[in-house]
């Protein structure tokens, strides 16, 4: 019987091959972006769940109140995690870890400048079950002047080389060596290094090392706790941990965070990053309903088609449930050719979108068994969904009614067919107007004016160790680019490495959260920065001496009226001596922070001594490719101590903003996927009309009727169907996206336009899909169609 069920499956699907490709396209897309989405949440939301402690690991945050906000801190003194080890008897372990470059180089033709180069203690390669590949995991990080490699860095500086033993020179002058190679590091943790320093060597590399080891908060610092023990006893005791503790004020407090909910739950984390998988996941289940919906139209759409077979079927004795299972294995197979595919599909466009997308997921977890488990589960569950209904509706056609060809309207199930292209279209047009909306905010963010001029801007980063070199440099680019198109900075705009200060107000005594700049002159000018109040001497020559200039926030957050010149300083012994127009340096998440600029007159001597960079602004006209080939050659012309290292202020801004391109560019390739499903639906609802109206059509070509008449008639109420989903659609688009813009301190309003634009493109759309079954339906002979009652 089943040999029999499947011989049948197989030849209808070979006899309506137009549908049958349709139907499987439609479930083959379906089910691999619904599984890409489903393996992309879930990747997201089992960050470190696989470290042998992760159920009683938790890291240390600081929490500061600076006026009317709270100040959350990761870095911690590396004196407080000892004192922790050592004062609480509940902590088992105590592992630290910090982030930072650092030039590397392993011979003369090997030197780079590298990211994500940290410190770590000898515990944690074993805490952290991170996987070795060479040395020894125990002992890597327990000496100083070792260093742990990962297997990309370790084939960047080694090639196929075993590189254990080998010497590396850290920043410029300090030999390190290799002490083991990591595997891969899992992408779905918040670990991420490219090399691992171990942390008592800090002391031995150099002055600014070592301050930094003794006096400040670097580290991330994570307990881990003996079995049984309670985190927030360990938090009471935190607060006791003070003597000799300088970088957190004694009006800190101290909380514990899970490591496995650092990535999505932690204080520092933004909710939308949760909210934004909410959404992904949502939209994965909108696809694979649809993609079912569009199967389930399109089969009944031929239920006419298949009338009399069931009718000869029962009339010659054939059981209920024998047509129910052989329309099961219809949907069985239907469903299994398209698994296959988007198996197929998803294994080859894995790379590609995990590219494109920015969205840094192992291909390790396609092997993985929740993968395969997803897969096992959709296939079953498509194959059910997308055959019970077609089953029930065809095995229950009436044989003495279908033979007479009196088979109805309603018991065709047009009327299911209907809600099910409503929501289709509902779908599609809400995320229609939520991939305008999303677009609409990214090019009013991108396309805003900031205060600064960031276009053809490019940083060149500049070593603490160029001094000596920094005034031919500087001079040699001057001509190159102009004297007005080379500035200076200590810190690299539009990056989370501006320096902050905490300080309290003089005249209102409010604490203030204060971003702090070193620039020289011609940063004003290049840069497109306005005055309010400009210094008294500005255009008459050269700084002679450093001047202190404040943002219009900072002074009124200082709560400082009138000419701010003339006025008592804004903060202890800082006297203001201009005051700047507001300008953004960071996204346009939050509002304009308090700034104050320290414009100096010698740079080599206040700019350079922990490195800055040289902002060289390039002709819009210029062949970037080559100017940077022009830049890089003077560069090394200066015999510099580091590699040529930069970055444009461009990108760096749009950098900042990727978890939103990415979500729209999510939101734009789902929009055509919905778009696509939703017309195939109604192209087959427009085509079971066709068919059970075909006599009548004829009726009215002979009486007369027109062509656009027939073509009108047909297609008002697929329409009808369109426009109710827009109305449907509308609000609840406009409720998610403004409640998603509520993150911007600068956004859009949600304009009339957007829902017009949306509904107009979906009108259309449905419009030239009807009209392509409309327009031959009233073009047809009308003969043929009444010839065969």
């Amino acid at each position: 019987m089943i040999r029999n069920y499947f011989a049948i499956a197989f030849r209808q699907l070979w006899k309506n091959q137009l549908f049958s490709a349709v139907n499987i396209i439609g479930l083959t897309v379906g089910l691999a972006v619904s599984t890409f989405i489903a393996l992309y949440v879930w990747h997201e939301f089992h960050y470190d769940r696989f470290e042998p402690f992760s159920d009683r690991t938790y890291r240390i945050m600081s929490i500061m109140k600076y006026g009317d906000q709270d100040v959350t801190f990761t870095g911690l003194q590396e004196a407080f995690g000892r004192e922790v080890k050592q004062q609480i008897p509940e902590v088992e372990e105590v592992v630290r870890i910090s982030d930072g470059d650092a030039i590397l180089q392993s011979d003369q033709n090997h030197q780079f400048n590298e990211e994500h180069i940290g410190f770590a203690d000898a515990a944690t390669l074993s805490v952290f079950g991170l996987r070795v590949l060479q040395g020894d995991v125990k002992t890597a990080l327990r000496e100083p002047g070792r260093i742990v490699l990962t297997r990309q860095l370790a084939e960047k500086y080694f090639g196929t080389q075993n590189p254990i033993g080998k010497t590396m020179i850290y920043d410029k002058h300090f030999p390190l060596t290799v002490s083991a190679v990591l595997d891969e590091l899992p992408t779905n943790s918040v670990i991420q290094f490219n090399a691992l320093v171990s942390l008592h060597t800090m002391p031995s590399l150099g002055a600014q090392q070592q301050d930094l080891y003794k006096g400040q908060g670097f580290l991330s610092t994570y307990l881990v706790l003996h079995q049984g023990a309670s985190a927030s006893a360990v938090e009471k005791k935190l607060e006791t941990i003070k003597s000799g503790i300088h970088f957190v004020g004694m009006s800190a407090k101290f909380f514990l965070e899970a490591l496995p909910t650092l990535h999505l739950d932690s204080r520092n984390t933004s909710k939308s990053v949760r909210q934004s998988l909410y959404i992904l996941m949502t939209i994965a289940l909108v696809i694979l309903v649809l993609a079912v919906i569009n199967y389930i139209s399109l089969t009944t759409a031929r239920a006419t088609k298949r009338a009399r077979e069931v009718g000869i079927r029962k009339a010659i004795g054939g059981q209920r449930s024998e047509l129910i299972g052989q329309f099961f294995m219809e949907s069985f197979l239907t469903t299994t050719l398209a698994f296959l595919l988007s198996l197929v599909l998803l294994q080859a466009l894995f790379p590609w979108a995990n590219h494109t997308l920015d969205l840094h997921m192992d291909k390790r977890v396609l092997t993985q068994a929740p993968y395969l488990g997803l897969m096992l589960a959709l296939w079953l569950g498509c194959s059910l969904l997308s055959g019970s209904y077609p089953a029930l509706l065809l095995s229950g056609f009436r044989p003495a009614l279908v033979l007479k060809g009196a088979i109805g309207w309603r018991q065709s199930g047009v009327g299911v067919r209907r809600v099910f292209t409503t929501v289709q279209f509902t779908a599609s047009i809400g995320l229609l107007i939520c991939s305008l909306v999303l677009y609409a905010q990214m090019r009013f963010l991108r396309t805003k004016n900031l205060g600064i001029n960031r276009a053809q801007v490019v940083a060149i980063h500049i070593d603490g160790e160029m001094v000596p070199q920094f005034s031919g440099l500087r001079d040699a680019i001057r001509q190159w680019a102009g004297t007005g198109n080379v500035a200076v900075s200590n810190s690299a705009l539009f990056t989370n490495r501006i320096a902050i200060m905490f300080i309290n107000a003089e005249k209102n005594k409010k604490q203030l959260m204060v971003n702090v700049l070193t620039v020289d002159k011609p940063f004003f000018d290049m840069m497109g920065v306005r005055w309010q109040y400009r210094p008294p001497g500005w255009e008459v020559g050269p700084v002679t001496k450093d001047l202190i200039v404040y943002n219009q926030t900072l002074i009124k957050e200082a709560g400082i009226k009138g000419n701010p010149l003339q006025q008592p300083a804004p903060l202890k012994d800082q006297p203001a001596d201009g005051i700047t127009t507001d300008f953004h340096l960071r996204s346009l998440h939050g509002a304009v922070s308090p700034m104050k600029l320290t414009v100096v007159s010698d740079t080599n001597r206040s700019m350079l001594a922990k490195g800055g960079y040289l902002l060289v602004k390039l002709n819009p006209n210029t062949d970037v490719s080559k100017s940077l080939d022009q830049l890089k050659t003077l560069y090394n012309h200066s015999q510099p101590t580091a590699p040529f290292d930069y970055y444009f202020l461009d990108e760096a801004y749009d950098k900042l903003y990727s978890r939103e391109t990415r979500l729209m560019q999510l939101f734009n390739g789902f929009t055509i996927l919905t778009l696509l499903v939703a017309c195939l639906g109604l192209l087959g609802l427009m085509t079971f009309s066709v068919e059970v109206r075909t006599k009548e059509i004829g009726v009215r070509k002979v009486l007369g009727a027109s062509v656009s008449g027939i073509v009108i008639l047909l297609s008002k109420d697929f329409l009808k169907l369109v426009l109710i989903s827009i109305l449907i659609a509308s609000p609840i688009a406009w409720y998610a996206m403004n409640k998603w813009l509520q993150d911007f301190a600068y956004k859009i309003s949600i304009e009339w336009w957007v829902f017009a634009l949306a509904g107009g493109l979906a009108t259309g759309i449905a419009l030239l899909t009807v009209s392509f079954q409309s327009v031959k339906a009233a073009l047809a002979n009308p003969v043929k169609s009444l010839r065969n009652d």
